[in-house]
């Protein structure tokens, strides 16, 4: 290997602008090297001045030799390297599966852990920011999911959709045509997020302790009447004190009540009751999401009642939460329960 260099006018000129004024410090010290090796100093008396050693000297001879200048530059400190298909299509690969399905210890992909995946499947380290322009790219963004029952959709539940609309399209007009659920309220808050200080923690004040009601509850599809009641199980026994209710609020009237089967339903103490009652029972379909209306109403009563506040005991948290449900109008109740959104499947 030739210990000297030579240099057109051009690349000597192109080194110097590089030497004085390449923002990169590593870059200024390749151009300096070379710049001393055309002088014809020796590879010692560099080494010496610039403090550097004889294979540094001979990398970059030998890289500028095949690249020129723009071979000196190499990747700036810190950089990231530069975007690839090779991995966008790792990207995309990862994102059609859940971690843990790759051998990860984790079901959802976080901007780190897909940056240590890319890694070790592209052999570079590509950089946060790098990762989230893609992701967005990509037209992913990062939201709270919400759960789906991919049964809902099937052609089971469909046919069950259509009987019940046959079957309620059949009643009496004067028929009061209700939905039934019930849903758990807990002493623990859920967290939501919401308007906090900047630069403090966003905190909720717990007790430590737990506590437990199920609420009972009815709402008329077409006056928004609302029944509800608090109790503390949510066995066959709490279900038929609603029954009674709704007798008795709905006098001689005869009712036709949609629900699931759940076995405090289909109880035959339940049973026998709502004969005796006159109240019949529309059985819905089994796993089988955005059904019961009363599902949208629990989710909107819980968020602007429990969540993000401790109450005093779960009997006050319970009696808000009843409150707050059965002050809103008819109207109000109807479209937060979705039954008034044009595309509510019982009255399609």
């Amino acid at each position: 290997m030739s210990f000297s260099l030579s240099l057109k006018a051009a690349q000597r000129s192109h080194l110097l602008r590089v030497y004085r004024r390449h923002p990169n410090p590593q870059a200024r010290l390749r151009a300096h090297i070379l710049l001393l090796l055309a002088e014809g100093y020796s590879w010692g008396a560099i080494a010496a001045v610039l403090f550097t050693s004889p294979s540094t000297i001979a990398r970059w001879k030998e890289q500028f030799e095949a690249g020129g200048v723009d071979a000196l530059r190499g990747r700036q400190l810190g950089a990231s390297p530069l975007w690839s298909a090779e991995a966008e299509a790792i990207l995309r690969d990862a994102l059609e599966h859940s971690p843990d399905e790759l051998g990860y210890m984790a079901v959802t992909w976080t901007v780190s852990l897909l940056r240590e995946h890319i890694e070790k499947q592209w052999g570079q380290k590509p950089s946060d920011p790098q990762i989230r322009r893609q992701l967005r790219q990509l037209k992913y963004v990062w939201k709270r999911p919400r759960h789906e029952l991919p049964e809902s959709k099937s052609a089971r539940v469909k046919r069950r959709l259509r009987l019940i609309r046959k079957k309620v399209r059949g009643l009496p007009e004067d028929c009061a045509v209700l939905f039934e659920d019930e849903t758990d309220l807990l002493l623990y808050p859920p967290l939501r997020a919401g308007w906090f200080l900047r630069g403090k923690p966003a905190t909720v004040p717990i007790s430590g302790k737990n506590a437990k009601r199920v609420i009972f509850g009815t709402i008329d599809v077409d006056t928004g009447r609302r029944i509800l009641i608090a109790r503390e199980a949510p066995c066959a026994a709490d279900f038929q004190v609603l029954l009674r209710e709704v007798r008795g609020r709905y006098g001689k009237r005869q009712v036709a009540m949609l629900l699931d089967k759940a076995s405090r339903h289909t109880a035959e103490t339940s049973a026998d009751l709502a004969a005796e009652l006159d109240i019949g029972f529309i059985w819905l379909p089994q796993r089988a999401a955005r059904v019961n209306p009363l599902d949208r109403l629990w989710k909107w009563g819980k968020d602007k009642t429990c969540a993000n506040k401790q109450h005093a005991s779960i009997d006050d948290q319970a009696d808000f939460f009843i409150r707050y449900l059965s002050t809103l109008s008819p109207e109000e109740a109807l479209r937060k329960a979705g039954i008034l959104s044009g595309r509510f499947w019982l009255f399609r």
